[in-house]
This record gives C-alpha cells, structure tokens and sequence, in this order.
C-alpha cells in the first residue's frame, strides 16, 4: 500500500541519517592524526588580501577549533625583510587565539625557502605550508610560485625536502590535481608520490586543475570542474599520506558529509571564499563538526551579536 511504502522510506532515511552520525561521531572520536596532531576536520583556506591578522580573528570569535590560515608570505620577503632589520610582525603576527594557525609561504627555491621557514617557526606557528595551487598571475609565472610549480614536481620535492630538514613543525603542500593538460589521475598520482619523498605527510587538494593562462583567478575557482573522486582515489592510492579537500564546499553540511562518507586519511575539508563571503555560516562549527558542547557565542547567536563581538575586538586592537 501507499501507507506501508511511505513508513518504508521514511525508515530509510532515518536509517541513513543514523548511518552518517555514527560515521561523524568516529570521525571526531579518532580527531588527531598519526602525529598526534589535531586532525584539520574544517579549515580556512589561505586568501591573498583577505586571510590577515583581523579576518583570522573574526573567524575565531565564530570558532575556536577550526584550522586557520594566513595569506601567502613569499619567503625572500622575510628572508630580505630580517636581513634589513625591519618588522615582521605585518606579516608574521597572530594572536595566542588563533591556534592551529598554518602560514603558507610562497617561493620554489629550497635554501631560501628552508630560510624562510625556520623564521616562521621562531614565531610559533603550528605547521608550514608551501603553495603549489594558486594559479593567480601575482603567484605563477613570476619566479614560480603556486601552480606553476605542478610543472616541476622534483623541484617541489627538493623544496619540501629542504623546508623539513630546517624545522621539526609540519611542513605541508597545498595543490591542485593537475595544470593545464597536465591533468589525468596518473599525473596527480605521480606528482603526491614524488613530493612525498621530500618528507611531505599531508595534501590539501584543490579537487580540480588549474589553467595557468585564459583565465582570472575568480574563474579558475570555479570554471575547471571538480572531481571529489580522485581526492579520494588518492586517499586509497597513499594510505600513508592524509589529505584535505578544497573546493566547492558551500555549507558545514557538505562538509560534514564529506568527512562522514571519505576515507579515513581524508582529514580535512577546507573552506574559502564562503567563509569569507558568508562568515556567518560557521557560527555552527564547534558543534557540528568538531562534537563540542556549545560555540563561542552561545547556541543561537545573531549577526548583531556577532557583529558586536568582532566591533569589540577591532576597538581594542585599533582604538
């Protein structure tokens, strides 16, 4: 009957509501990694321009767990800028709040950035992270940042392998699945193995390639298709390794369903332009992804409440 087939599909998405919250509570029961690190279930993504000191702490009011991110550093400026005498705190600073806080440098040089690294770990930062995904043309073409390096993967290698032997924090790389025509399962494949040789452990995978010329960075965000699958194809390929997921991610509930679904060495999903778009979407976070009791503000904060909060902050930072 229409009755008895209703009650059956109604059992069956309760079944399957179940089914991802047991999948979610040992996803947060097994929440470090092999290192004993904190695993990164949720993390703000490095924005040039937008991921400074302010925005981090904006986040944090929203968030106490999640793993933030600083813009991309270029490792000669720090390298110049303490050769010169001159601050860094413009570049380097953050708040005993923000932690885990990832700096990302920039640069594809492995002395210089292994120079660069050991100056960021003085400052206290939780794991170092070198881009090889921005394709933006203030990061590729110019002395080979970002994407471009996905081009020379021993070179990457080399860098990661410098950066590791100057530092006893994590050093990280964030990608993309392939550049240009360079692109197929097998490349990407190639390219994970390759850089972990250099002692990398974890990939934050942009889940679609980058074109490195045609298009803006604001479309190559969005033009390139995703592909989740590979991500987790890599996951099974590398048991070794541990992955995040970037791209596409809109809402915590993709998020959720995310690590609730992918395998286990899949850690993390990694949040950018909806974060800073939409800030008020992880209002939730601490909850929802990481089992916590209550959030920063309360059950049922308000964007006044927010708001006020952050007002505060920026009046005693700026007065």
């Amino acid at each position: 009957s229409h009755l008895a087939q209703a009650i059956l599909a109604q059992a069956f998405e309760q079944w399957l509501a179940a089914r991802q919250l047991f999948r979610m509570a040992r996803v947060i029961e097994s929440a470090t990694d092999g290192s004993c690190m904190p695993r990164p279930l949720l993390q703000i993504a490095p924005m040039l321009d937008v991921s400074y000191k302010d925005f981090r702490q904006f986040m944090r009011i929203l968030s106490r767990r999640s793993q933030l991110w600083t813009e991309m550093v270029v490792d000669n400026t720090l390298r110049f800028s303490q050769k010169e005498g001159r601050r860094l705190d413009g570049f380097l600073d953050f708040g005993p709040s923000e932690h885990p806080i990832v700096c990302q440098l920039g640069g594809s040089e492995p002395q210089s950035l292994a120079e660069a690294a050991q100056i960021v770990e003085t400052w206290g930062y939780d794991e170092i992270n070198l881009n090889v995904g921005c394709p933006s043309d203030r990061v590729c073409c110019k002395g080979e940042f970002g994407a471009s390096l996905m081009t020379r993967p021993e070179l990457v290698r080399d860098c990661v392998h410098a950066m590791s032997r100057a530092v006893q924090i994590p050093v990280t790389v964030k990608t993309r699945l392939g550049v240009d025509d360079l692109d197929s399962p097998e490349f990407t494949s190639s390219f994970v193995m390759t850089v972990a040789q250099g002692g990398c452990k974890r990939f934050i995978m942009h889940a679609r390639k980058a074109w490195l010329k045609g298009l803006s960075p604001a479309q190559d965000r969005s033009v390139p298709p995703l592909h989740y699958d590979r991500v987790a194809r890599l996951c099974r390929e590398f048991p070794d390794l541990s992955f995040s997921i970037n791209g596409g991610v809109l809402s915590l509930e993709h998020a959720r369903g995310i690590l609730a679904s992918a395998p286990q060495n899949l850690q993390g999903v990694m949040l950018g332009r909806a974060a800073s778009s939409n800030p008020c979407m992880l209002w939730d976070v601490d909850r929802y992804i990481y089992g916590e009791e209550s959030n920063p503000l309360g059950e049922a904060p308000t964007r006044r409440s927010v708001a006020e909060a952050y007002s505060q902050y920026l009046e005693e930072v700026h007065p």
